[in-house]
């Protein structure tokens, strides 16, 4: 009996990495299947963060296909306001709605043809003696399943597969280990988005027209407690003074705040994230109680913890290039390019949470290399997303964010549909031939330069 899962191209991982590279080996006319563990596909963006970055410092955009066609298809609906300039630690934001986001990255899946099974979970992957895997095991309703494909996109944010696999991997910082933060995203419904940027914003806003409302709205701000220091410390909302907080929206009265974290936390491992889940859900109740006591603008609303928290640091595996520290400075370019990454490097502190940024260098952008999605010793397996090769935890803090997953989650799946139909190993791959592909698909397109 020929099980209905198995496929050419098998995608681990439905945030956005996954919906991209699932998509984009669908287009390619591969048979995709797209396992998710959770009950919806989008990761992180649905919860509503910006989708950073697709402009560099210098106001040119290096991001596009599936990214950009996702913002104007958003756009359209209404759940995105393009590319808005900010001018503080980058030069525009791309604030989405999270729920909208939610139903267009479904709707993608469905239209290109990918089977979307959801609450699966990877316990296993069978690797043959040349580095090729031979069928992932994975526990779903009804039992442990084997899934069989020619070749794997692992967009799983923890390199599961690969791991099981048996790739090497990095994790943490590499002198103690320790890992950023997660979080939890506070989504209030029936604020004054006006009023709270004018209370506790420590910038100018980004500011947005939407076509159904008269005027501009702030779509993108940072802000600090420092007026509600001794309340923040009295009612132990936060460890420290000057707590940093962001917002974005893409409503006038709607706001995503994103200002929890929790150290300590290792994302592969289920109890502590478990913990962490049933901690920050508590946190980020206690800061909504706060924002609405003493923050304007807050006074009449309502809000809702994100239903997961987030991981920004777990595993990278070993690849046969691993991206470094100088190659981010450098705004290094390479042959093997498949993407480029513009959003700075950010990191948020391991012990504080305190976030901190670092401008890439050159042009404000660096190459991803094909190499760095290829694992060692693997010959049939790319990865893409957070769990990349990198040599080290500021590398991570720029390839981790999501504009970058949504450009190495197409080219993979490129990349896979391809090495699929003219079985080739991933290592193999004919490189200009996967770069021609992606410039026909728009993923590579000329300079557009933003005032």
């Amino acid at each position: 009996m020929v099980n209905q899962l198995d496929c050419d191209v098998l995608v681990i991982g439905g945030g956005v990495t996954g919906v991209a590279a699932a998509t984009a080996a669908a287009r390619q006319g591969a048979k995709v299947t797209l396992l998710e563990s959770k009950p919806f596909v989008g990761g992180n963006a649905t919860t509503g963060l910006c989708l950073h970055n697709y402009i560099t410092k210098n106001g040119r955009q290096v991001v596009y296909g599936i990214a950009q066609e996702i913002v104007d298809r958003l756009i359209k609906r209404g759940g995105a306001v393009g590319h808005i300039p900010y001018g503080t630690f980058v030069h525009s934001v791309t604030p989405v709605d999270g729920e909208l986001f939610r139903i267009l990255a479904t709707e993608l899946l469905d239209e290109a043809g990918v089977t979307v099974l959801y609450g699966v979970n990877v316990v296993g992957a069978d690797t043959d003696d040349e580095g090729n895997i031979d069928g992932v095991q994975v526990a779903l309703k009804g039992g442990v399943r084997t899934i069989y494909a020619k070749r794997y996109v692992d967009a799983s944010g923890d390199a599961d597969v690969a791991t099981f696999a048996g790739a090497n991997y990095r994790k943490g910082e590499s002198k103690t280990g320790k890992m950023q933060p997660v979080s939890m995203m506070l989504r209030f419904h029936g604020t004054d988005t006006k009023k709270i940027a004018d209370a506790i914003s420590v910038s100018e806003p980004a500011m947005a027209k939407r076509d159904d409302y008269p005027e501009p709205i702030p779509v993108y701000f940072n802000g600090s407690f420092s007026k509600w220091n001794d309340i923040i410390l009295e009612k132990d909302i936060f460890p420290n003074e000057d707590h940093l907080v962001f917002f974005n929206t893409v409503w006038p009265n709607q706001i995503n705040v994103n200002t929890s974290a929790m150290i300590g936390i290792d994302g592969t491992d289920p109890l502590s994230l478990s913990h962490a889940t049933v901690k920050l859900t508590q946190k980020v109740s206690k800061i909504g109680d706060f924002l609405k006591e003493y923050v304007p603008g807050f006074e009449n609303s309502y809000y809702i913890p994100a239903a997961f928290a987030g991981v920004r640091e777990t595993r990278n595996i070993e690849g046969l290039y691993s991206i470094t520290d100088e190659d981010v400075n450098a705004g290094r370019k390479f042959e093997d390019t498949i993407g480029q990454v513009c959003f700075p490097v950010d990191i948020h502190d391991p012990d504080t949470g305190q976030a901190r940024f670092y401008q890439i260098g050159d042009d404000g952008a660096f190459d991803i290399p094909y190499r760095a999605l290829v694992p060692k010793n693997l010959n049939n397996i790319l990865v893409a997303g957070r769990c990349i090769s990198v040599e080290s935890s500021y590398v991570h803090g720029a390839t981790r964010n999501m504009a970058p997953c949504l450009v190495m989650g197409e080219s993979a799946g490129v990349a896979a549909a391809l090495a699929a139909q003219q079985n080739v190993a991933m290592p193999d791959l004919d490189i200009p031939n996967l770069q021609k592909v992606l410039e026909e698909q728009g993923v590579f397109l000329g300079d557009r330069v933003f005032n």
